[in-house]
């Protein structure tokens, strides 16, 4: 696949995310009196928010020093949470539908403060999950632009070695909760409802868990892209070929610049 066409294809979902984004930010806050759960939700799709703002800012030759794989990953994570910021609207505009004029009535206050917890819980979760993983796509593309300015080796392999010290971590969390979330579906789906709660409670949540989990797969998949392109950077950072730079593989990307005669990052890579 054409690499402008994969790059076009993340910067053509931002957008319409984001709308969805600011949309159920806005039905959230328009409930007045909201439990705990639902206002730290609110918080968690502010932050997405300004992860996907961060994503659009990307420019096409940081995208090109990503890489194919990263770029059609982040596609995908950025999907994933488009679909769930849409099904949870349409579950939100249900939970409240006897409340008007932002007042949660009795019932929907009481669907709201104990049925909707576990789906609530999730959607937060993943939401965080998306965020860190946005948050790290932009902030390595940035990277990009920071070594056209940097002065010494030393520091362009401080900054690697931070990035890929984040990387890491972020993998290691993801498979840990990755795992919570594995056996707390299991759970769901052998589960009886509890008492008061419906059937289509329950499919809601485990819906929801179910969406978490491919969230986080997707999002694995970004972080281990991203590692192998920081890898390679340090690795060449690193080796006897001096203080060459190279974001990508096969030796192909945007050449940006040579610094004082004895610095050369290059970024990108070949399918």
């Amino acid at each position: 696949m054409d690499p402008l066409s994969i790059t076009a294809g993340v910067v053509g979902i931002v957008a319409p995310t984001l709308h969805c984004v600011r949309l159920l930010v806005k039905d959230l806050q328009n409930i007045a009196d909201a439990p705990d759960a639902v206002t730290a939700l609110t918080n968690d799709l502010q932050s997405v928010g300004l992860a996907l703002a961060a994503i659009q800012a990307i420019t096409d030759p940081q995208w090109k020093s990503l890489g194919e794989a990263v770029t059609a990953q982040s596609k995908a994570s950025i999907t994933c949470c488009q679909t769930s910021c849409k099904r949870f609207k349409t579950s939100l505009d249900c939970w409240t539908r006897h409340s008007t004029d932002g007042t949660l009535s009795w019932r929907d206050r009481a669907t709201l403060g104990v049925f909707r917890q576990g789906h609530i819980k999730s959607m937060s979760e993943q939401l965080q999950n998306c965020n860190i993983t946005l948050t790290s796509v932009a902030s390595i593309a940035t990277l990009h632009s920071s070594l056209q300015q940097t002065q010494a080796a030393e520091e362009i392999k401080t900054m690697i070695l931070t990035k890929e010290t984040a990387v890491n971590d972020a993998i290691v969390a993801t498979y840990d909760l990755s795992a919570e979330i594995s056996a707390q579906l299991e759970a769901l789906i052998l589960a009886e409802p509890d008492e008061d709660e419906t059937d289509a409670d329950q499919t809601s949540v485990t819906k929801q868990v179910a969406m978490e989990k491919k969230a986080l797969g997707e999002s694995l998949k970004v972080f281990e892209g991203l590692l192998l392109v920081i890898q390679t950077a340090a690795a060449n950072a690193q080796a006897g070929q001096g203080p060459i730079v190279t974001f990508g593989s096969h030796n192909r990307g945007q050449q940006v610049g040579i610094n004082s005669g004895t610095i050369s990052a290059t970024f990108g890579g070949r399918g």
